[in-house]
């Protein structure tokens, strides 16, 4: 009896998993994805990348990486890029960062440069934690500049000025912070 059932259970099964297989119905892998009609219309009409990362290295030998969650190109303007959160990254050979983040950018391939706007964050491995509305990032030569008011906070205390120049590092320095147009300062030692 038993050496029936070893021959008749592995049979049963086999029969059992061939009628799944036989009489399954064919799914269409493309009717299941998650996506709106109208949503698929949109991705039609509009060219874009989606997290795009760009690399590379300045002129004085620090590296930069761009990072964004879109980009698209300007239909009037091909080489101006139009991008929303927005990263830039510049790392100095000493291991030193400095970080660029903002809501939405313009990159412009042409001329290298970045141009964030709409709540820029700027910190730093050096201890400046800087918020202002615009500024204007040359890519190449990893400089910024912002002429509306910068405020935050440095190694040597909190401070609003009417503008500020970020210059990348050279001959293995890392990068620095000028202020200009009405620097407020309250000092406050040992605040690094």
């Amino acid at each position: 009896m038993i050496a029936w059932l070893k021959i008749l259970l592995p049979l049963a099964a086999l029969v059992l998993l061939s009628t799944l297989f036989l009489f399954a119905r064919p799914s269409n892998p493309i009717a299941t994805l998650p996506f709106a009609q109208v949503e698929i219309e949109e991705k039609l009409r509009s060219q874009g990348i989606t997290e795009p990362y760009f690399a590379g290295q300045t002129t004085a030998g620090d590296l930069i990486a761009l990072r964004a969650g879109s980009a698209r190109p300007n239909p009037e303007a091909l080489h101006l890029v139009n991008s929303d959160d927005v990263s830039v990254d510049i790392t100095f050979p000493d291991g030193g960062m400095a970080r660029f983040t903002s809501k939405s950018a313009v990159v412009n391939t042409d001329r290298q440069t970045a141009d964030l706007a709409g709540d820029v964050e700027i910190n730093s491995s050096a201890g400046f934690d800087l918020r202002t509305q615009q500024l204007s990032l040359n890519l190449l030569q990893g400089r910024a500049r912002s002429d509306v008011i910068v405020h935050g906070s440095g190694p040597f205390g909190e401070f609003e000025a009417g503008s500020m120049l970020y210059s990348g590092g050279s001959e293995g320095q890392n990068g620095q912070f000028r202020f200009d147009n009405g620097v407020k300062l309250i000092y406050m030692p040992g605040s690094n």
